[in-house]
């Protein structure tokens, strides 16, 4: 059992090292160098500083999760294909949307 967790936490890992080579994540770990400190620092009340920490890290779980279809579309065809753009598209769109929640929400803490 301990070596089955084990092997998770090592797949986990290997997830991460996977994901810290995509742009867009890189991006966002970016966005979380002025954003986190700005939760921590700020006078913003202790709710509104969990509710902006929690919708950063779903950003980062959002982008893993668009990454990971992106790469299994492309494993299934690399050829355009009309109903893999729209998966993607999706995918992206889940992003694009707790991203849009994350800056609204930072703008009305201000």
């Amino acid at each position: 059992m301990i070596k089955k967790l084990f092997n998770n936490f090592l797949n986990s890992l290997n997830g991460l090292k996977i994901v810290f080579k995509e742009y867009s994540f890189i991006l966002e770990l970016i966005l979380g160098i002025f954003l986190i400190p700005y939760i921590f620092l700020s006078n913003i009340d202790f709710t509104h500083k969990i509710i902006l920490f929690v919708l950063y890290f779903l950003l980062l779980t959002f982008e893993i999760l668009n990454t990971s279809i992106e790469k299994l579309c492309d494993k299934i065809t690399k050829e355009h294909d009309l109903d893999i753009k729209n998966i993607k598209d999706l995918s992206s769109a889940a992003v694009f949307l707790i991203l849009l929640i994350l800056v609204v929400t930072f703008f009305i803490t201000l």
